[in-house]
């Protein structure tokens, strides 16, 4: 899922920005590092939900029809939906931006001035990907729900299409399992810096 890609890279970049300027400002940091480690702690937990709330996808993998009923069951869930995308990201990522603006703000010199353009940009891609994360969930529970209608058309072998939907669940969530690697090293980079 090339918007999970982009926000792991988005973080990547951003911790090694913040990383370089350890002990520069220190009580400013420290509020900068604790703005990224609630990021990142919120779109891990957001992960983990939806990877819990694919588990009764995968027990239903070895039987067809209750597995058409989880996939429309995962594909509804507008709860799941939600919390895919961790509650005021957006909103997160644009107090930094504006900080990061601000000449009267001290964050702005507490790291590198030549890295902060690229550090703005890094963290623009969490509002540029803002509606992109919803896109790709629906896109993902839409595929879900035609195989579940494949799974009930006598025309497709019901268990080809589940040995398919297993392939499609679990890559989805090796992407998720390695996004949340991705926050938890950059968490970690970024609470060395300080």
């Amino acid at each position: 899922m090339e918007v999970l890609d982009a926000l792991r890279q988005a973080l990547k970049a951003a911790a090694d920005v913040i990383k370089w300027g350890a002990g520069i400002q220190e009580s400013t940091r420290k509020a900068l590092v604790a703005d990224m480690q609630g990021i990142c702690g919120n779109i891990e937990t957001a992960y983990e939900t939806v990877l819990t709330r694919l588990v009764p996808i995968k027990n239903a993998y070895s039987d067809p029809a209750k597995l058409a009923v989880e996939l429309r069951t995962f594909a509804a869930d507008a709860a799941t939906r939600r919390q895919f995308k961790p509650e005021h990201l957006c909103g997160q990522v644009d107090v930094l931006m504006g900080r990061l603006s601000s000449n009267l703000d001290p964050l702005k010199y507490s790291i590198d001035f030549r890295r902060i353009e690229g550090l703005r940009q890094y963290l623009s891609q969490f509002g540029n990907v803002d509606g992109a994360i919803f896109e790709s969930y629906d896109e993902f529970t839409n595929d879900l729900d035609q195989l579940a209608t494949q799974m009930q058309d006598p025309q497709y072998d019901p268990q080809e299409r589940a040995l398919y939907v297993r392939h499609v669940v679990d890559d989805f969530m090796e992407e998720l399992r390695s996004a949340q690697a991705d926050m938890r090293d950059a968490k970690a980079k970024v609470v060395s810096s300080i």
